[in-house]
């Protein structure tokens, strides 16, 4: 066990169900889902619940899905006819956007800190050419714990779905959960 403050190694942070449930009761995926940060199937286990086919893989070995699996080097094709969902290392976040833009995904959702707004460096790799369709912030904050801590307490940051479509070009929306 780590000490209280220090961050989890490979930001194991496991994603709390209603956090997933808020992101289904505004947008619609299609059918099947990749979930490329998996850890212990959080997201995947509601994504399922709703009858959602899933692939699952993460470059750690949680106990779910393919381990070893790395987003950002194993795979340089899109998996086809598949949507991402996933809350992926914050430290890797701006590479997670810009390797499902570069894979050419349909539809992708990352749950993500709010100031992933800001940025200058942000603004001009990623959202320039490819803003975000949507943003959907959290009205109550999400208490997300490290994969290894005792549960106590509320959330101190603020959190948004950012969904990214396609071919969109215009300014993004925002929207509450």
């Amino acid at each position: 066990m780590q000490d209280q403050d220090s961050r989890q190694k490979d930001d194991f942070y496991p994603t709390p169900p209603e956090a997933v449930e808020a992101l289904l009761d505004v947008e619609n995926f299609q059918e099947t889902i990749w979930e490329p940060a998996c850890g212990d199937g959080a997201i995947s286990k509601v994504l399922k619940k709703h009858n959602y086919k899933t692939i699952d893989s993460d470059l750690n070995d949680f106990g779910f899905g393919i381990p070893r699996s790395d987003f950002l080097f194993n795979f340089n094709t899109p998996v086809p006819n598949c949507d991402i969902v996933t809350n992926p290392p914050y430290r890797l976040a701006n590479e997670f956007v810009l390797k499902a833009i570069d894979l050419g995904v349909q539809k992708f959702a990352y749950l993500l800190r709010l100031s992933f707004l800001e940025g200058q460096e942000r603004r001009q790799t990623i959202f320039k050419n490819t803003p975000p369709s949507k943003v959907y912030v959290f009205s109550r904050r999400l208490t997300i714990w490290r994969g290894d801590q005792e549960k106590n307490g509320s959330g101190t940051t603020a959190y948004a779905w950012f969904v990214w479509e396609k071919s969109f070009y215009a300014k993004p929306i925002i929207g509450w959960v």
